[in-house]
């Protein structure tokens, strides 16, 4: 079986856990293959509540060499991204000389490009994935970030680096506590330690169903941290607030020795997740997938033509969770390299490059788009200006929000 049930809080060991959040059996949200190419398969996807430590966590783990023997999530190269890199290396610059610089989960090296180009530093990059380390022109250790791992990244660096940073990868890991002895492998006394992750007051506020995915064991509250760093060396030192990815904060980390700037025990404060918190969250969540439902199957069997733009884990979420075929949805766009040519995981939906969205809708009528999906809600603002010409010949998009759906 190339999955296994989870039974224990990674941080805190309790086996009081409580489920709160299912979307049932679902697919690989970044399994993206070829017609006639196999699929990996189906497992469940169930978010359960640690009422000890309020770590919230899948019921399930899949096999890692499943999930990223050839792993078709690349970092974006948006505008909003590309931004928010220049904001964070400015940041992270502003704490910290950066001299030399580990990424873990450093995907195809896109970030690492960027500082770069504007820092003179030594850079290495941990991620398990090959096809993404192939495609990288930085120096990567092809692997998981472990004890092993990060003595061998101390050793390329010679030594302690400057900065250690973790961008939307803790969420998945298995073994949250070999993370942090490794980190304490890896680090010096100096090092700043940069975590990015989710807001999770925004991710239940806002609804964010669609961050629910395999790879997504844990969603890591802040008093959560807390408790997993309190055996460590090291303490929150800084969190800043985030709009990327619905929200996000980047939690600095530096030994104890350290002082706390006193934002730090607000945002921990606001963070706190209960039960109740999960409850209301479900109800919104199963509210929200039948709105959407309602809103595409309406105009498909009304005779409209309806596409996705953006082919990434949420848009698999979304289809899959709504239950939508090539009926409902005829195809979706994606600006990956990867993806335009296979399948949305677990449907028939095909994926096309976004370069061929307005060639699609001024070439072939059958196919024209009136209406698109916009499951990259994340990048609203950014995609609403670049398709102007779309929307001025009547194109409109349907659009997630925290109380619904919204059509622009």
């Amino acid at each position: 079986m190339s999955y296994c049930p989870h039974t224990k809080c990674r941080i805190c060991e309790s086996t009081n856990l409580h489920p709160v959040f299912d979307l049932g059996v679902q697919p690989l949200a970044n399994n993206f293959v070829k017609p006639g190419e196999s699929r990996q398969g189906h497992y469940p996807l169930q978010v359960l509540f640690c009422t000890k430590c309020t770590l919230s966590q899948l019921s399930v783990v899949v096999d890692p060499a499943v999930l990223y023997r050839n792993y078709s999530y690349v970092t974006s190269t948006s505008e909003t991204m590309a931004k928010h890199f220049e904001h964070l290396i400015e940041l992270l610059n502003s704490e910290e000389e950066i001299y030399s610089l580990v990424e873990i989960g450093s995907n195809d090296g896109a970030f690492l490009k960027l500082i770069q180009s504007q820092i003179e530093c030594h850079t290495v990059g941990i991620d398990p994935a090959i096809n993404l380390a192939l495609a990288s022109t930085h120096l990567t250790i092809t692997d998981f970030f472990n004890k092993q791992t990060a003595r061998r990244a101390f050793d390329l660096i010679e030594g302690a680096p400057s900065v250690i940073l973790a961008r939307h990868c803790v969420a998945h890991m298995d073994d949250l506590h070999e993370f942090v002895d490794a980190l304490t492998t890896l680090a010096g006394h100096e090092t700043l330690i940069a975590i990015e992750i989710p807001y999770m007051r925004d991710t239940l506020q806002r609804v964010e169903f669609d961050q629910s995915y395999h790879e997504h064991l844990n969603f890591i509250n802040l008093p959560a941290l807390e408790i997993l760093l309190s055996t460590t060396p090291f303490h929150i030192h800084r969190v800043v607030h985030y709009a990327v990815h619905g929200g996000t904060v980047l939690v600095l980390l530096r030994h104890h020795k350290s002082r706390i700037q006193p934002t730090v025990s607000e945002y921990v404060r606001e963070d706190k997740v209960t039960l109740e918190d999960w409850r209301l969250f479900s109800i919104k969540a199963h509210q929200k997938i039948s709105h959407m439902y309602d809103v595409v199957a309406s105009r498909a069997m009304g005779g409209k033509t309806v596409c996705g733009f953006g082919a990434s884990a949420k848009a698999s979420v979304w289809i899959n969770a709504c239950g939508f075929t090539e009926r409902e949805i005829r195809y979706v766009t994606d600006n990956s390299p990867h993806k335009p040519g296979c399948l949305m995981p677990g449907t028939n939906i095909p994926v096309i490059s976004q370069s061929r969205f307005m060639e699609v809708a001024q070439a072939n009528y059958q196919i024209k788009a009136e209406y698109a999906v916009l499951f990259a809600w994340n990048f609203r603002d950014e995609v609403l200006s670049s398709q102007t010409e779309w929307r001025s010949r009547g194109g409109r998009f349907i659009i997630p929000t925290a109380t619904g759906v919204e059509i622009v």
